[in-house]
């Protein structure tokens, strides 16, 4: 809950937040409950919108669009395409939350065209010297393990929201499978289970891990 409330704090001040935590940190969780949320409480007068994908799962030219070397025609990317849909929404979800979600790793290819969306300007120039605006209802969220590979110039671009492991913990996600079984018994003995040989098997791990 804190969580969330920090990153619907971040994203009310920063166009651009990044979510940052290890795999099982719950940093997709946290995004989809708070547009769950805005969603019920009918922020911006309907269903919060949002698109994801990873930037590290196709090519440049994929996610950002390319003119043709010949035939000098244009072509949308991944990216482009998104933001400008989000851009065109009028009506009853013109003022609605849309956020455009990049779900994977850093690195100096894909980020750097990224920037003048991040800082002030807030607009995505295209090759084909298109330019895409953020309009006011729409956020950039970047979902990412580390910022190693990120420049000073990037990070400086947007707020930060981070996750430690530790916060939620394996618990949740065992409870989530042992409730599909719709089997009292079964709940119950899978529960000792875990207790009896997970939770210390992985206290066992860490500490082991602690010393070397």
């Amino acid at each position: 809950v804190v969580k969330t409330i920090n990153l619907a704090e971040a994203l009310s001040v920063r166009h651009s937040v990044f979510v940052l935590g290890t795999a099982g940190a719950a940093k997709t969780e946290l995004w989809k409950t708070l547009s769950a949320a805005q969603t019920y409480l009918q922020i911006g007068g309907g269903r919060s919108q949002y698109d994801a994908l990873n930037p590290k799962a196709v090519t440049s030219n994929e996610l950002y669009g390319y003119v043709h070397p010949v035939s000098k025609e244009p072509y949308d990317g991944i990216i482009a395409k998104i933001m400008r849909d989000f851009k065109n929404m009028t009506g009853a979800q013109e003022h609605v939350p849309k956020w455009v979600i990049l779900d994977g790793d850093i690195d100096a290819e894909w980020i750097e065209s990224m920037n003048t969306v991040m800082d002030d300007n807030k607009v995505l120039t295209l090759v084909s010297n298109e330019r895409i605006p953020l309009t006011p209802s729409m956020r950039l969220l970047l979902e990412v393990s580390h910022m190693r590979n990120a420049s000073p110039a990037t990070a400086s671009r947007a707020g930060c929201v981070f996750l430690n492991e530790t916060d939620i913990g394996w618990r949740p996600y065992v409870q989530t499978w042992v409730e599909g079984f719709h089997d009292q018994k079964a709940q119950t003995v899978l529960e000792q289970l875990f207790e009896q040989f997970v939770a210390p098997t992985l206290s066992m791990i860490a500490k082991e891990k602690w010393k070397h």
